[in-house]
């Protein structure tokens, strides 16, 4: 496990789902009066999940499972740690997070996978 690797994508993790979720907060408040489209802020997690671990494991070029799973974890420690220190009342949904590890793992797996091609 490469350490400074794994934070460089947990940071950018965390840096792809605020200016996601920014910016379909702004599309929400300005542009869009249909209430239904709200659905779209439970999709944003797990594909920001999958591009990161995706990034991450095409780059480390090794066992993409674990680097989903890895990326995973951090994020989960992350959402823990936002709870402890803001003192948030409210529960975790501990089932709905595990429910994200799929698409981590995935990205994982598909990322090793990829190979590099490069147009001369």
């Amino acid at each position: 496990m490469n350490l400074i690797k794994l934070l460089k994508y947990s940071l950018y993790l965390l840096v792809i789902t605020l200016v996601v979720f920014f910016i379909l907060t702004i599309y929400m408040y300005y542009f869009s009066n249909q209430p239904s489209f709200e659905i779209a802020y439970n999709f944003v997690v797990p594909i920001c999940l999958f591009i990161c671990t995706l990034m991450y494991s095409k780059n480390i070029h090794d066992k993409g499972l674990l680097r989903g799973i890895e990326i995973w974890i951090v994020y989960f420690a992350f959402v823990l740690l936002m709870k402890v220190l803001f003192s948030i009342t409210t529960e975790i949904s501990i089932l709905q997070h595990l429910f994200y590890l799929p698409a981590s793992i995935l990205g994982g797996i598909i990322g090793v996978n990829l190979k590099h091609r490069f147009v001369k």
